[in-house]
């Protein structure tokens, strides 16, 4: 008797989930109710029967499209949030040391009675952070590493476009004709990076720029737009060199480098808020500055600075493969790095700045990554049927390099490379 309970029990189980199943299949409009009695169904035979052949629909289940957030109105807001967790810690700490002792027990007393619910608020929002970042995680085209990014590609975009035209604003006077000839230099490097990497830069378009400035510097934005500073052409001794530069600046683009690094900025500045205020409504106010410096710093080393010098390895090595299957001489590349390194000596760029605080790794260790990455580099060369590399070694010339650089340099110290 206890079996056939159980199996009588079982059945209803069956057909209330197979008959929910089912419903959640059909048109809103026609709706569907599994009522109480449905838990009879089986007892008549027949219908067993007919439930029996009944075929099961396909549900299509589908998850929600990831929010992607306004770019620069995102930024904005987590701005004045952080200046807003100051302000009003600040207020908070006037207005608490203006209550009576009295005042401040009632107060205290008030917190700790509905703790539970502050604390469980507080979970709640660590949760919530966590979905967001887990929600937001996209993989870039190359490297297919997951990366936080909340901004969509239009977005992201219009970031680029954004930060571009800032700085074309800022330069609008220092532009070189484009009938100089190191545009049409640029042109033919970026058209051969771009054919020997089809895969890569399918409907990319790029525009060029250079600026009349010393400072050796090249950027590439989300869009397709290059940046180049006439002071590169000071640095580098021949295309094969440019190449990599520019391959290397075309990296943090397609490795969605300046997303990913405003995606954490927003987060972080999400995450401070509650601290911030904290800080600046227990501590006076000297002492909740130093505090907050201190943690901020203390952040920096840890997790941005890390990030970042970690980019730049990474833009390295990428931008190394897409120069490779353009046919350069890779063993210029590793040469680039000896003049870097000879460069910083003559101009005491970031001479005095302790190696934690660098958001870029030393031209040494940057040569030695690349170094460890030559035989795929040769490999890729290969498979894309370039000539043979030529007999005579680059190392060779690296003594006319270093006294061209010097010439140039020797009195010009201070200006700095970011690339």
């Amino acid at each position: 008797m206890l079996y056939s309970v159980r199996t009588i029990h079982l059945k209803c189980i069956q057909h209330v989930i197979f008959r929910t199943i089912m419903c959640n299949t059909r048109k809103l409009s026609s709706g569907c109710i599994v009522h109480h009695h449905d838990v009879l169904f089986f007892q008549s035979k027949e219908s067993k029967k007919r439930w029996q052949h009944a075929k099961l629909q396909r549900a299509n289940f589908h998850n929600t499209q990831t929010l992607h957030l306004p770019a620069l109105g995102l930024i904005t807001v987590c701005n004045v949030l952080k200046f807003g967790a100051v302000f009003s810690g600040l207020y908070a700490r006037r207005w608490w040391l203006n209550l009576t002792p009295e005042k401040q027990e009632q107060y205290r007393s008030w917190f700790w009675e509905r703790s539970n619910i502050f604390f469980g608020s507080l979970g709640v929002f660590s949760l919530s952070l966590l979905t967001f970042y887990l929600t937001h995680l996209e993989e870039d085209p190359i490297e297919k590493r997951r990366r936080f990014i909340i901004f969509d590609k239009a977005e992201r975009t219009a970031l680029g476009q954004t930060i571009f035209k800032a700085l074309l604003e800022f330069y609008k006077n220092n532009f070189i004709p484009s009938s100089d000839p190191m545009y049409s230099r640029l042109r033919k490097i970026i058209t051969n990076i771009g054919r020997s990497n089809k895969e890569i830069f399918e409907h990319t378009e790029w525009t060029i720029n250079i600026v009349n400035d010393p400072e050796p510097n090249a950027m590439v934005f989300s869009g397709g737009n290059v940046l180049v500073f006439s002071g590169i052409f000071d640095i580098i001794q021949n295309d094969d060199q440019l190449t990599f530069i520019l391959a290397h600046e075309m990296s943090h683009v397609f490795l969605l480098h300046v997303p990913e690094l405003y995606s954490y900025n927003v987060l972080d500045k999400i995450i401070y808020t509650i601290p911030t205020f904290l800080i600046c409504a227990t501590l006076s106010k000297w002492l909740a500055l130093i505090v907050y410096m201190g943690t901020r710093l203390f952040h920096n080393i840890l997790f941005t600075l890390p990030r970042k010098r970690r980019s730049e390895t990474e833009a390295d090595k990428v931008g190394y493969r897409l120069s490779a299957r353009s046919c350069i001489d890779v063993r210029e590349v590793l040469l680039f790095w000896e003049l870097m390194d000879k460069y910083q000596d003559l101009t005491e760029a970031n001479k005095y700045i302790i190696p934690a605080l660098r958001t870029h790794p030393s031209h040494s260790s940057r040569q030695r990554v690349l170094a460890r990455q030559t035989p795929e580099a040769l490999k890729l060369r290969n498979q894309a049927e370039c000539p043979e590399l030529p007999p005579q070694d680059p190392r060779e010339k690296l003594p006319r390099y270093l006294k061209n650089l010097e010439e140039r340099y020797r009195d010009n110290p201070g200006i700095s490379l970011y690339f």
